[in-house]
């Protein structure tokens, strides 16, 4: 499965994060690449994970 997160440092930072507690996935490996396009700076994160199993609970953070 590929997940896109669009948008500046925070917002992807934010994005990662929330998807990371709410479907919980088992990581295995986190890569980071660095793109230069004409005069922006892409960076690449390429993460390589697999589904908990569907029966499984899934856990929520409730902050206050």
């Amino acid at each position: 499965m590929i997940k896109l997160f669009q948008g500046d440092h925070q917002t992807v930072q934010k994005d990662i994060s929330t998807w990371i507690e709410v479907e919980n996935p088992l990581i295995s490996q986190i890569e980071q690449s660095m793109i230069h396009v004409e005069h922006t700076i892409v960076i690449l994160l390429t993460v390589l994970y697999e589904d908990r199993a569907k029966d499984s609970k899934v856990k929520y953070k409730i902050r206050g």
